[in-house]
């Protein structure tokens, strides 16, 4: 968001480490989970859980807009009262899957915020298919996500 042009953007989260991290790409609030939020314009809920929605919504603002993007899978309903989405104007909207000029847009972000943005540290170092198995069933690192480069096995393909 702060590179789109955002001139705040306030992150929560359970974990004080992924708000640190935050902080590196951007943002220029953060609060633990139980912290008083800010009314915001647009707030994006990533986790999926309907919890962490509704705190979202009832953190926008007049003419607020909610983008759901994590809740991918079934789960609990989220409780919306009509009435406050028209007197407060909210815009309620949900984003899944992707286009190819999504990953067009992702590759530039990339390649425009690399110099600013420590987009290594999201990821462990790449393993080959061959240890796949065990580097998701390992233990947790501090970084987020796995990666795999299938050329790091010496592997013949039939």
């Amino acid at each position: 968001a702060a590179d789109a042009g955002a001139a705040q953007v306030v992150v929560t989260d359970v974990d004080p480490d992924r708000l640190r991290t935050a902080r590196r790409f951007g943002a220029t609030d953060v609060y633990l989970q139980h912290e008083d939020l800010p009314l915001v314009d647009v707030a994006f809920e990533l986790s999926g859980a309907t919890r962490a929605a509704a705190r979202a919504l009832d953190r926008l603002d007049v003419g607020g807009a909610l983008v759901l993007v994590g809740s991918v899978s079934p789960g609990p309903d989220l409780a919306v009262a009509p009435e406050r989405v028209v007197r407060g104007w909210w815009r309620i909207s949900g984003v899944h899957n992707y286009e190819p000029r999504h990953l067009t847009a992702a590759l530039d972000l990339l390649r425009r915020t690399t110099p600013q943005r420590p987009w290594a540290d999201l990821v462990d170092p790449p393993v080959g298919l061959a240890a796949l198995g065990g580097a998701l069933r390992g233990p947790a690192t501090a970084r987020p996500r796995a990666s795999v480069d299938p050329a790091l096995d010496d592997v013949p393909t039939r």
